[in-house]
């Protein structure tokens, strides 16, 4: 079984695919892939042509905080970037959910923005209140300004809450969120 795990920023996807793991899933983080793929090499190479030593930090390696900050403040500057690694992102993510004898969740939060949903025996999105969410965000420390135009490049909650199969509500314990995972696994093993 492969799963595919949703949410908008700060809802808790990353905590609700440790309570996957913890159940025996295999967990893959879409968002890991793209940072491995985002210190290759290559990658690295067309980072610096185009935004010069500025995109790098002083190990060399791209300074992602100098990214977010350039992509989210410039749609033709996202464009860039996701196209030149969502595809080696994809293919490393459909090799990493080739092995059948395993179950696995995928975490990918822009799931329904990019049109990722083939694939999947079920799609499942994390969702919390819109102050819970903040919240977390600022802990990160993400400034207001930051978190907004990170929640607007994103579809709605509300909306990927609809185009999703279940839902997992994240407001609460910790334990609240691994019983409905729990619960979610046999749902899902059952049909």
């Amino acid at each position: 079984m492969v799963i595919g795990l949703t949410g908008g920023i700060g809802c808790g996807k990353s905590a609700a695919a440790a309570c996957f793991a913890k159940s025996g899933f295999h967990v893959v983080d879409a968002d890991l892939i793209a940072r491995q793929v985002l210190e290759s090499a290559d990658v690295v190479i067309q980072l610096r042509g185009r935004w010069g030593e500025a995109c790098l930090g002083e190990d060399g390696r791209p300074d992602r905080r100098w990214i977010a900050t350039k992509v989210f403040q410039d749609t033709r500057e996202r464009t860039f970037l996701e196209g030149l690694i969502h595809p080696e992102v994809a293919r490393l993510r459909r090799q990493a959910v080739a092995d059948q004898s395993r179950h696995h969740v995928v975490e990918i939060p822009l799931l329904f923005e990019k049109n990722l949903t083939d694939g999947f025996d079920a799609i499942v999105c994390v969702g919390c209140s819109e102050e819970t969410r903040r919240a977390r965000l600022l802990d990160r420390g993400l400034s207001v300004d930051d978190i907004n135009r990170r929640i607007n490049s994103q579809l709605p909650l509300s909306e990927k809450v609809k185009r999703s199969e279940f839902v997992l509500w994240n407001d609460g314990e910790l334990d609240f969120l691994q019983a409905q995972v729990t619960q979610l696994i046999a749902r899902l093993i059952s049909r």
